[in-house]
This record gives C-alpha cells, structure tokens and sequence, in this order.
C-alpha cells in the first residue's frame, strides 16, 4: 500500500499545484527506511534515530557510531532512499548527532495528450536533515530532534522545519517489556506544511533471559496525518551474533487497505551490525529492499 499511495498521492500532486502548500515527497518518507524489519518507535538496531530521537543513543562504553542505509524499490516505482548518521557521546552521557535521509522517484516521465513522453523526466525527491540529542534516565532514554526537510516536485521546491521527542522505555517486569512513542515531522510552526506522524510500539520478551539469547514479540502503531495508517506485528529472536524477525503489516491509506509481509535478519560482529530486509510488494508491484550498516567506536 505504500507505493500504491506513492502511486496516487503523485498523480494528485503532478494534476496542480498544492493546494494545501505542502513540501513536496512527504509520502517518500512513508517507507521503512533504515529498518530491518522492525517496529520503528523501537528501531534502534542501526541507530539512525530517524523515526524515534531516542533511538540514536549510543550504548554505554561506546563514543562514537557510524550508520548508513539504502531502501530501493526497483523495477515497478523505481524509488531509493539513502540515510546516514554520525552520532557521539559526552562526557556526561548525552548523545549527540547529525543524520541525513534522502529519497527519489526515478522515471517520471513528461505526457500532454497521449502517452507518449515529451522532454525530461520529472524530478521528484526530498532531502531530509536531522540534529538530534537522546539521554538515558532511570526509566528510559529520552530523545529530540530538530529537522529541516526540503522537497522537490518539477519546479516546485519547498522546505520546512519540525520538531520531534521520542522515548524508549527500560525493560519492565518479568517480561521484559518495553514501551516507545515518538512524532516524526511535527511542526510547531507553519504546521501546513508538514503532515505529522505519530509511532508508538510496545514489545516483550517470549522466552530466554539472556539478551544475546531471546526472542520476543511485539506491536506497532503508525498515524500520519492524511497519509496512512499502518499495523506491524512481529516475533523475533537473537542468538549470539545472527537476529532476524518476520512480522505482518496492515496499511490502510485512500480507504483502501492491504497485508504485507516483512523479514529481517541482522549480523552483529564486534561492533559491527549488517541487516537486511524485505518487505512485500503489493498488487505485483515489486518488494522493497533494505540494507543497514553501522558501527560503534569504543
């Protein structure tokens, strides 16, 4: 459903001009970018701090961490996306960073009255910057964010800026269980030019009482405003270096709605975290693919 609302919101948009002054490629920012599978309140195995401000916290006993990704679904909406973070640590335990995510539809082409395309192709991307700070507490980490978006649609450029919180909560209870809620491009200013979006996840501990030997279970709620709503259920599971999860997703967006699967696996090896993912492709369109990597300098 993400690319069959990418899909429509594109032909509304490419029709006239906007009506409402949004900043074009909101809708580029809908797909699980820097994810491996993962409920994206709870995200926080690369440390992109993209979808939760909280989640860019580094551990403690590390400085400094690297992370990059790519999204790409090719052949049938032929959009990518690219993000990277460069996050550091005080003194005192405040993580500091800065992140970068970019995103594109490629092979818009130019019509009049007939299919046939005339002159160049229509360029349609967003560009996303990210000044983030998370602190851990008794009870969690808390995070926030200060963004500046800028969007592209043929020659129409706009940019605004949002501020974001997150938190993550400590395991509490037997289980293990943890809470996360965020916002993603709230606007407190001009607040017509950004749809808002509200992630909140919880997930628990099924068996095992070693973090390098568990699996768990979890939910996960996304809303954003006049987009799309979306449901994320998944189990996972870590043993020693190798974790993977699989969960289904329900979307709906233009009262429409659909299921999709999601497999993730990720390798840690001393510091280092390589995930990939897949997420099903709807109607026959293709899946979309992610690819994550990221590194803690002690």
């Amino acid at each position: 459903m993400r690319r069959l609302a990418l899909l429509v919101f594109a032909s509304l948009v490419l029709g006239g001009p906007l009506a409402a002054q949004l900043v074009p490629g909101r809708d580029l920012l809908t797909f699980p970018i820097g994810l491996v599978a993962e409920a994206p309140a709870l995200g926080a195995s690369s440390g992109f701090g993209l979808w939760n401000p909280a989640s860019v916290a580094i551990p403690d006993g590390s400085r400094v961490r690297l992370a990059v990704g790519t999204m790409s679904a090719p052949v049938d909406v032929a959009v990518s996306a690219q993000v990277a973070t460069a996050a550091g640590r005080w003194k005192g335990g405040t993580t500091i960073a800065v992140s970068i995510a970019n995103a594109s539809v490629a092979d818009l082409l130019r019509t009049d009255s007939d299919p046939q395309s005339i002159g160049d192709e229509i360029p349609y991307r967003t560009t996303l910057y990210s000044f983030l700070a998370a602190r851990a507490f008794t009870l969690g980490t808390l995070g926030g964010a200060l963004r500046v978006r800028s969007g592209t649609l043929d020659k129409l450029a706009r940019h605004a800026v949002s501020l974001d919180v997150g938190f993550i909560s400590r395991g509490l209870g037997a289980r293990d269980v943890r809470l996360a809620a965020s916002t993603f491009l709230a606007s407190p200013v001009k607040h017509e030019h950004e749809r808002a979006e509200l992630l909140a996840s919880v997930d628990a501990r099924l068996v095992g009482s070693d973090s390098l030997r568990t699996s768990r279970v979890g939910l996960s709620y996304t809303a954003a405003d006049g987009l799309s709503k979306e449901t994320f259920g998944y189990v996972g599971g870590r043993w020693g270096r190798l974790e993977a999860r699989v969960g289904l997703a329900r979307t709906e967006a233009f009262s429409q709605a659909n299921w999709r699967n999601r497999i993730g696996v990720a390798f840690h090896h001393r510091g280092y975290v390589i995930g990939v993912a897949r997420e099903e492709g709807v109607s026959d369109l293709s899946a979309t693919y992610q690819f994550t990597l990221s590194s803690v300098l002690k």
